[in-house]
């Protein structure tokens, strides 16, 4: 399993569904899965029935699901319960919806069983797991620690019984390095960088296995520093508006370069993880064209660390 997290707004979604894709053009079968009632995946893949209980297909090998924590919930206490009239009506009732909101942890739990489940799940006819890999586009960033950490916190503060006998469960394959790494999405900005610093150090010290930060949305690499004294003579010389206004927009590109370079030699020191790259991309709306070229640059980066 792969969960995603970053800073709102840093790209963690993209970032997501392009892991997704990378997977399935790798032969795979891959799944991504949207937590906390958010709906990106429609939009990236302009797809329908994301929403649904099922995986929708996105594209070829490439599926997703959105888990809804009170449905997550009413299927768990269908397991537990094995008396489905009185599941009905528990999940009826306002009450109990009001009491499993407010429950601590407990929305967090169900998910992250959901996700659990389908991380194990079998297929009947060829006895191999149903998805090669899973990609788990989590909440923001303390939303996303919380889900992670809460099969851990079930387990140590729960009664013996069936919650904490699957939360333990649970939570080693979320600890597990082998089964599970965890990637956090940062933009090459002041607050997106720190906040992924303090992410990595945080869920380090839970013992959960961070693989990798993703710094979005870099420029590209066009111009060396060798190349600045000769732009800096185009852009203040004579030559004609157009020559000189194209040398400051290199420069400025140049200025950009290094201001990233500056991030990702930050992110790779502080959080003490491999760096992987993803361009910027300057684009209308974000599409599948979009989410195939971010596919590409993830290709082989992240399947090593997080598969």
């Amino acid at each position: 399993m792969r969960f995603v997290l970053g800073k709102g707004g840093a790209g963690k979604s993209t970032v997501a569904a392009a892991m997704g894709l990378a997977s399935a053009r790798a032969g795979g079968r891959a799944l991504v899965v949207e937590v906390s009632g958010q709906h990106h995946l429609s939009r990236l893949f302009r797809a329908t029935g994301v929403e649904g209980d099922e995986p929708a297909e996105l594209a070829p090998g490439l599926f997703g699901v959105s888990i809804d924590a009170e449905t997550a919930t009413e299927e768990y206490l269908s397991g537990q319960l094995k008396i489905r009239p009185l599941v009905e009506i528990l999940t009826r009732s306002r009450a109990f919806h009001t009491f499993a909101a407010a429950a601590p942890g407990l929305p967090e739990l169900v998910t992250v069983g959901k996700i659990w489940s389908m991380a194990i799940a079998i297929d009947a006819a060829t006895g191999r797991p149903v998805w090669d890999t899973i990609t788990v586009d989590c909440p923001a960033t303390g939303h996303g620690i919380a889900l992670l950490e809460t099969a851990g916190n079930v387990a140590d503060l729960a009664a013996n019984g069936p919650i904490r006998d699957q939360a333990s469960r649970i939570q080693e394959v979320v600890s597990h390095p082998a089964a599970t790494g965890i990637v956090v999405v940062a933009l090459p900005e002041e607050l997106a960088v720190a906040e992924a610093v303090e992410a990595a150090t945080i869920l380090r010290g839970h013992g959960l296995p961070v693989a990798a930060t993703v710094l979005n949305a870099v420029h590209p690499p066009r111009f060396t520093d060798a190349d600045a004294p000769a732009l800096e003579a185009v852009a203040g010389g004579d030559g004609d508006a157009p020559v000189r206004e194209a040398a400051r927009a290199a420069l400025a590109h140049l200025d950009h370069q290094r201001t990233d370079a500056g991030y990702r030699a930050r992110l790779a020191e502080e959080a003490g993880l491999p760096v992987i790259d993803l361009p910027r991309l300057v684009r209308r709306r974000m599409d599948l064209d979009a989410l195939g070229v971010l596919a590409d640059a993830l290709a082989g980066s992240v399947a090593g660390a997080t598969s």
